[in-house]
């Protein structure tokens, strides 16, 4: 840890790794120090310099540029002496109107819906704080919906599907970036630098103050009776059912962990197949209508010289969906039957799997794009294909699959492990 200030910022009695159940004491920390497990590496609590003026300041811009980026024009589209400007409202209303209802609720939870909730709740829950003796059951409440909402945010992934949508109309059309265009950009920069500047357990700290204080050695909550909350990082005794601090429910271990995600990933699978078999975008062009699947749509990047965009397209609509089956599947199967492989390798394996989920939705958003730029009737629309609510559903399926593995069943296994080795050991020196 370094430490960049002499005054003390933060104390927490004890609090639990969420990823492997090592219980710490958490020593007194100072403006930019962060915190590690000294088992598995994950970050615990990072504490930055000035965190509430940052957030105020960085939250109430995100806001201000989004509210920008739907005022103006977002993108302008010329071919042929044809124009048309869209709009970021655009992009919903035309997939409304052709009855795309579903597909249009997804881009506006992740372009609207979620940010605006996660930027009004931690812009409410830093402000609540100028009356400490008030609003604690708001506090409470805005602190949950962060949790939440955190891992649904995709407006960077919807940054990177317009410029790849783009590249596939660059050959065809004249693209102009309008005002909003550039807004939005602010707007996600802004806003992941706001997700970069919340850390949950301080503020739960701050929120319902430090988690219980309990006599520990090293070792698991497991090992000491003892249960981890993840939701908050409290230390709670063994019978508890819910958490003190946050009211979450608690356990030991994720109930049904290995079956939940199997079933998950054994959904997605049977959705991956309509996903790559079905054509995910339908264009005209002359009156003719061509189908363009997943895979196609790579084909056609590639053979235009757009080999980075291809490759990126790739890896997120083909390769990262099934890499997120087969190692999600393979961790499971090591929770029940480990292999002398080490347990760090396999939590890496989870975090990175956790990780690139959500940028799968590149292909989805890209088709959300195109629907409503490219849209001259007879002489030239693009329209979505039946491919992309079961491509979509891949993607929210796997992610769901991650979110439901408990990591702590992999140290679990080492643990026992090491205890057999252990006797074993024992037996022979006896």
């Amino acid at each position: 840890m370094q430490v960049n200030s002499d005054r003390p910022m933060f104390y927490e009695t004890v609090t639990t790794c969420e990823e492997c159940d090592f219980v710490h004491r958490v020593p007194r920390l100072q403006q930019g120090e962060r915190l590690r497990c000294e088992h598995c590496g994950h970050v615990l609590i990072t504490l930055h310099k000035h965190a509430f003026a940052r957030i105020l300041g960085t939250g109430l811009s995100a806001l201000l540029m989004l509210i920008l980026a739907l005022s103006f024009s977002f993108l302008g589209f010329s071919v042929n002496g044809l124009e048309r400007t869209v709009s970021l409202f655009n992009t919903l209303s035309v997939l409304l109107s052709q009855g795309y209802l579903m597909l249009g609720a997804i881009i506006t939870l992740a372009l609207f819906v979620f940010p605006v909730v996660y930027l009004s709740s931690v812009l409410l829950l830093v402000a609540s704080f100028r009356y400490p003796d008030r609003l604690r059951n708001i506090r409470r409440f805005c602190l949950r919906w962060l949790v939440v909402v955190q891992p649904w945010l995709m407006v960077d992934v919807f940054l990177v599907g317009i410029l790849v949508a783009l590249v596939k109309l660059s050959s065809l059309a004249d693209i102009s970036f309008k005002l909003s265009f550039w807004a939005f950009c602010g707007y996600v920069l802004l806003l992941l630098k706001t997700v970069v500047l919340v850390d949950k357990r301080w503020f739960w700290n701050r929120v319902a103050g430090p988690s219980s204080d309990h006599p520990i050695v090293s070792g698991t909550a497991k090992q000491q009776g003892l249960i981890g909350c993840r939701f908050c990082g409290a230390t709670l005794a063994g019978n508890a059912h819910h958490c003190d601090r946050c009211g979450h429910s608690v356990y030991s271990r994720r109930p049904r962990s290995v079956v939940f995600t199997v079933a998950l990933l054994i959904a997605a699978l049977i959705m991956y197949i309509p996903a790559n078999v079905f054509p995910i975008m339908e264009t005209t062009f002359l009156g003719g209508t061509e189908p363009s699947t997943i895979l196609g749509g790579v084909f056609v990047l590639w053979s235009m010289g757009s080999y980075p965009v291809a490759l990126i397209i790739l890896f997120a609509s083909v390769v990262i969906p099934l890499a997120k089956v087969v190692s999600l599947s393979w961790l499971c199967w090591q929770s029940c039957y480990p292999s002398r492989r080490l347990t760090s390798q396999k939590i890496t394996l989870y975090r990175w799997t956790e990780l690139v989920g959500r940028w799968s939705m590149i292909d989805v958003f890209v088709v959300a794009i195109l629907t409503s730029i490219v849209q001259m009737g007879q002489f030239m629309s693009i329209l979505p294909g039946p491919a992309v609510l079961s491509f979509t559903a891949v993607i929210v399926l796997t992610m769901l699959a991650a979110m439901a593995f408990d990591p702590r069943l992999l140290w679990d296994k080492d643990a026992s492990r090491t205890q057999a080795q252990e006797g074993e050991a024992c037996e022979r020196d006896t």
